[in-house]
């Protein structure tokens, strides 16, 4: 009785878990949106930015001239995923949380650093971003995140730590190796952050 009892109280989690599978359709005004609003969220937040050492203008400059790469990853993730949303209605998923994408995310630039041998000397700055990078998703959550949210229904995406691999895959492949990220870093210490410095050439991606 009491197995029984276990294995309905799983089964009831699991089905709770659930959520019906966003069709193609659904998503797209969402999707539009969120590119349009990832700036203006990032914009938002440079005070998490700002006692870096350089104006958060020159900072998004360096950036911004990286509009081009930034939007093949985008391109390249979306095709990765081109499956995760139905061509009709009637499917379910599992119910995603963005909390634990942010912490497979921050744990993936964690190791990035470590293979570099960079963990300790840029921890200080692994703090500016992940304060930047909660602000940032907060931000969105008000926006396409809320569109996804009155929509009631979710994508079927792989794991965290997959999504996340895919999305560092699209990065490397689309200019964000290791000179790329060598070059955005230059370009940030340059701007006047320049504790980065002697840090920049020495990341490796892989």
């Amino acid at each position: 009785m009491l197995r029984f009892a276990l294995a309905a109280s799983f089964l009831a989690l699991a089905v709770a878990q659930m959520q019906p599978q966003c069709t193609c359709q659904q998503v797209e005004p969402c999707k539009s949106g969120a590119q349009d609003q990832v700036m203006s969220c990032a914009d938002s937040c440079q005070k998490h930015v700002s006692g870096m050492g350089a104006p958060y203008s020159s900072i998004r400059s360096c950036i911004m001239q990286r509009q081009s790469t930034i939007n093949s990853v985008v391109n390249c993730q979306e095709r990765q995923l081109a499956n995760s949303c139905a061509a009709r209605p009637g499917a379910q998923v599992p119910k995603r949380y963005p909390e634990t994408l942010k912490l497979a995310a921050f744990n993936e630039v964690n190791n990035i650093l470590r293979r570099s041998g960079l963990q300790a000397e840029a921890a200080s700055f692994m703090a500016v971003g992940k304060k930047f990078a909660s602000c940032v998703m907060k931000c969105m959550n008000k926006g396409s995140g809320r569109c996804f949210k009155k929509l009631g229904c979710g994508l079927a995406l792989p794991p965290d730590n997959v999504l996340v691999q895919q999305t560092k895959q699209c990065a490397m492949g689309s200019g964000f190796n290791t000179a790329g990220v060598q070059s955005l870093c230059n370009c940030i210490a340059g701007a006047g952050v320049r504790s980065l410095a002697p840090l920049c050439n020495r990341i490796q991606i892989s």
